[in-house]
């Protein structure tokens, strides 16, 4: 999730700007002057801040120059009333992102804004992936600290392809927050499983059930963004490139050795009960079952979210959608299980 914070000494326009990317389900932070603007990102560390030039006390660019002792690679855009080719250029030297000037359009800002912070910061983790990739490979090499030195890198890097996860969503308005309600329908089935269809369900299932409905569609890094948000249909080429993502989602995060386990669940979530998923046309019983509960909460939360080639269907029709291909695309049980919480009032609106 996009942690924002608001720093401007008009209260008015913090608030209109909390609202608003409260609304686009930001989790936002707001200060009214710099030296609550520094405490806060020491304390949150925002992604991204708008940061006010004419303040009392401490101005802009004054907090500007802080943030950039306390972290290099955090996004801010400067807000003035008033356009100063010198104050900007000085902006644009301590790394600020962007400049705009006041009034402006709350929907300038998402279109457009958002956009470009959310490619920078998608750069910064594809970058750092990389880095931490890189340095994997390096101290396999040394065996005598291998093994210690292994997990505390393999912990940081699972925690970068989680953000990574997050960016990658974060750069397509159309998937923000997917992996998030992925995970959320998933515990929901498999918990109703569990209580009503007597599914043996423990912690260590739940764990990993998290882990891998985060992390599903992170291969999707390596597709253009010219397919992946395609306003029409995909020509068979681009459609083998989105198959292809359970694959090289597995191969991604191959080197985590903990979770060797859940790369195979990951890499089985768009199989089919009939055998013509992809990417191993497995059947029912060859499919894990974790993997068949990802399908589910997956296709619904697809099903119920805007496209650039389609609108959402409502809940009713993306339900009645499931229980239509029960038993041929998704798991009967997974699907019972799934239309028995919506009944109860179990799936979030």
């Amino acid at each position: 999730m996009l942690k924002i914070l608001v720093v401007d000494d008009e209260p008015e326009i913090t608030e209109i700007l909390k609202n608003f990317f409260e609304r686009k389900n930001y989790t936002v932070f707001t200060a009214n002057n710099g030296e609550a603007a520094l405490e806060v990102i020491k304390e949150q560390r925002p992604h991204l801040v708008f940061l006010d030039i004419r303040m009392p006390k401490m101005d802009g660019l004054t907090v500007l120059r802080s943030i950039r002792l306390i972290d290099t690679s955090m996004k801010v855009i400067m807000v003035s009333a008033i356009e100063d080719d010198k104050t900007m250029a000085e902006a644009q030297s301590l790394g600020a992102v962007d400049y705009i000037r006041k009034p402006f359009r709350l929907e300038y800002l998402e279109k457009d804004v958002i956009e470009k912070v959310n490619a920078k910061l998608f750069g910064d983790l594809r970058n750092e992936l990389e880095e931490k990739s890189r340095l994997i490979k390096q101290l396999a090499m040394e065996v005598d600290h291998v093994n210690t030195l292994n997990k505390k890198i393999g912990r940081n890097f699972y925690q970068t392809i989680l953000s990574l996860a997050t960016a990658l969503e974060a750069r397509d308005r159309y998937t923000h927050g997917h992996s998030e309600r992925v995970d959320l329908y998933s515990k929901i089935i498999a918990q109703e499983l569990k209580e009503s269809f007597h599914w043996k369900i423990d912690d260590e299932f739940m764990n990993c059930l998290h882990v891998e409905s985060r992390l599903h569609d992170i291969g999707k890094i390596a597709i253009a963004d010219t397919v992946l948000n395609k306003p029409g249909k995909l020509n068979e080429e681009e459609n083998n490139q989105i198959k292809a993502h359970p694959v090289k989602s597995a191969h991604i995060l191959a080197p985590l050795e903990d979770i060797k386990e859940s790369i195979e669940i990951i890499r089985h979530h768009h199989e089919r009960v009939d055998g013509k998923g992809y990417p191993s046309g497995y059947t029912k019983d060859q499919i894990p079952a974790r993997s068949r509960i990802i399908a589910v909460a997956d296709s619904f939360d697809a099903m119920t979210s805007d496209r650039p080639y389609r609108k959402a269907m409502s809940i009713e029709e993306a339900v009645a959608e499931l229980e239509k291909n029960r038993g041929t695309q998704f798991d009967e049980e997974a699907v019972d299980a799934f239309v028995q919480a919506h009944k109860q009032g179990k799936i979030p609106n």
